[in-house]
């Protein structure tokens, strides 16, 4: 293992921009291209373009680190055009060297690994794979800040996360791992309403809806966007898989737009989000051969938030056929044909500021900017399961007093997983599979 790549895995880094995949392992491997992912594509989330702006000389860092473990020759940051000021800053500290900058259009999903890498590079992923599989790392580039701290020590002990929506200051902050939303909530001076709210976490087109506050933020959090709870997004989170088959098999009209829209199938993939609509309506077989058209789905959500006339959830029942297919151990085998994208796919991208008008999302969007005030939780609950994998093996026990960066868990022996750390100074007051610290 290289020294880079182990100072990765000691620091228990985890992919931030995504379901939290051990560094370690991804870096463990050898690439051509090296590709920082600051594309950012979710509505209303300011969180890796305040990154960039404030800590690009680190990212730096972290981007030649990681290109140096994996051996690659060529690194690419992935960046929206619209945010000149960052790309300015990286400009000049590219100047002279061989790092190369992609300016991407300001749609949804640029951000997507698939799309990031096909856009940057002219390669497709194969069916089932990994950029690896042509040459290519991606990462995150909170990710990438996280390997250069590693570099020095630092493990991951805090996470970037944007508030937005109905809260009275929107902003961007650095916060302990494991603090309780809740406290984050106050910080950022409660909400800008009267009633009920309820946060999407992760974002509006692929967050989850989160309506308990007491729950920690965990080193996969980006950001929450709080919403009034009769907002249309928030009801629509909270319909269930029976109302979605019900209303899908009797409205849906075919009209193919969700998969006209579908980026995956805009790339050349075998999906096709309207044939699955298909399935609802049958059973057993039928209902298999209609859901093999998912297994290809990135469930980015455009199909039911943005392209479906009707407002059914063509997401949600190729979430079902994939589920499904699953269970059943189904084989499914990709169309011979080579991968080639759709001669539409350049014309098709679905504009950031059209979208999130279409998601009713225009009223709440603030510019978030980086709030680097001191904020100190009461305490934290430390998940020690946050990432792929198992679950950390605790190293502590109730009643040890522990300081910020101390290990607290660790990788259970032959298994995949991430170290954990504590992020605050205190004293531990419950183990279970969470580790619960009091401040001091």
């Amino acid at each position: 293992m290289h020294p880079i790549v182990e100072k990765i895995k000691q620091a228990g880094i985890v992919g931030a921009g995504g379901a939290g995949f051990p560094a370690h392992i991804k870096f463990n491997a050898k690439a051509e291209i090296l590709i920082a992912n600051g594309a950012e594509c979710e509505p209303l989330l300011y969180k890796d373009k305040e990154l960039m702006r404030l800590f690009s000389n680190e990212i730096k860092k972290g981007i030649e680190l990681a290109a140096e473990a994996v051996g690659a020759s060529r690194t690419i940051l992935g960046i929206k055009a619209k945010n000149s000021e960052v790309i300015s800053q990286f400009n000049g500290l590219f100047g002279g060297t061989s790092h190369e900058i992609f300016e991407m259009g300001d749609y949804y999903p640029a951000g997507d690994e698939y799309v990031l890498v096909y856009e940057a590079t002219g390669r497709l992923i194969p069916y089932g794979g990994y950029p690896v599989n042509i040459g290519c790392v991606v990462s995150n580039v909170e990710t990438l800040l996280n390997i250069a701290l590693s570099d020095s020590g630092v493990p991951v002990t805090e996470t970037f996360v944007t508030l937005n929506g109905v809260i009275k200051n929107p902003m961007t902050l650095k916060v302990p791992i494991g603090t309780p939303l809740n406290e984050l909530i106050n910080f950022a001076g409660g909400f800008s309403v009267i009633g009920n709210v309820a946060s999407l976490s992760g974002g509006a087109m692929m967050g989850s809806l989160q309506t308990d506050f007491t729950r920690p933020l965990m080193k996969t959090c980006s950001g929450f966007i709080f919403l009034p709870t009769d907002h249309n997004l928030v009801r629509r989170r909270g319909e269930s898989l029976s109302e979605m088959k019900k209303i899908g098999q009797s409205a849906c009209d075919q009209c193919t737009y969700c998969t006209e829209f579908c980026p995956r199938y805009l790339l050349g993939y075998h999906i096709e989000p309207h044939k699955v609509m298909r399935s609802l309506g049958f059973a057993g077989e039928q209902d298999d051969f209609w859901g093999l058209h998912a297994m290809n789905c990135c469930e980015c959500n455009l199909c039911s938030l943005y392209a479906c006339p009707e407002d059914l959830d063509p997401k949600q029942a190729c979430v079902r056929s994939k589920r499904n297919i699953k269970l059943k151990d189904i084989p499914y085998t990709p169309p011979p044909e080579d991968l080639t994208a759709h001669p539409m796919q350049e014309h098709r991208k679905v504009s950031t500021h059209k979208l999130t008008r279409k998601l009713g999302l225009a009223p709440y969007n603030f510019e978030a900017y980086f709030n680097d005030a001191s904020f100190a939780p009461s305490q934290v609950s430390i998940p020690l399961l946050q990432h792929v994998g198992s679950p950390a093996e605790a190293k502590v026990s109730v009643g040890d007093s522990v300081s910020v960066g101390d290990l607290i868990g660790s990788i259970p022996d032959g298994s995949m997983g991430a170290n954990i750390h504590a992020s605050i100074n205190g004293t531990v007051t419950h183990v279970d599979e969470n580790i619960t610290i009091k401040a001091r």
